[in-house]
């Protein structure tokens, strides 16, 4: 039975919204598994993870997310702990030099600089 919604004075859409597909990390990150406690601590646990996108400011989280520089972060190293992501300046630089360093593998560095702006190397 289909429901006719043409008299309405906001019909619905009869075509769907198109789901972005974005590519996947270019870092060794995993879903559950904190990347810098791998990184820095070599603890590879299971925990609660956040996804965090290393470039930041004026539409540049969306370029990230396109171009899989992101990273899963445990909460305490994205958002909440001393050494978040989002509190302190040498993690958030870090990531940046990490994801700088693997984007330059397959990308040129002009490319880099007009992507993020910043040469973190």
């Amino acid at each position: 039975m289909s429901i006719d919604y043409s008299d309405m004075a906001f019909p619905k859409p009869t075509w769907k919204k198109k789901r972005k597909h974005h590519k996947a990390t270019i870092l060794k990150s995993r879903k559950g598994i904190c990347y810098l406690c791998a990184r820095l601590n070599g603890d590879y646990k299971t925990k609660v993870t956040e996804e965090h996108h290393i470039l930041y400011g004026s539409g540049r989280r969306e370029l990230a997310e396109a171009e899989g520089i992101k990273v899963n972060l445990c909460i305490p190293h994205h958002r909440t702990g001393q050494q978040a992501a989002h509190n302190c300046r040498e993690t958030r630089e870090l990531l940046c030099r990490i994801a700088q360093r693997e984007y330059e593998q397959t990308h040129t560095h002009e490319e880099w600089m007009e992507l993020a702006g910043k040469n973190y190397l």
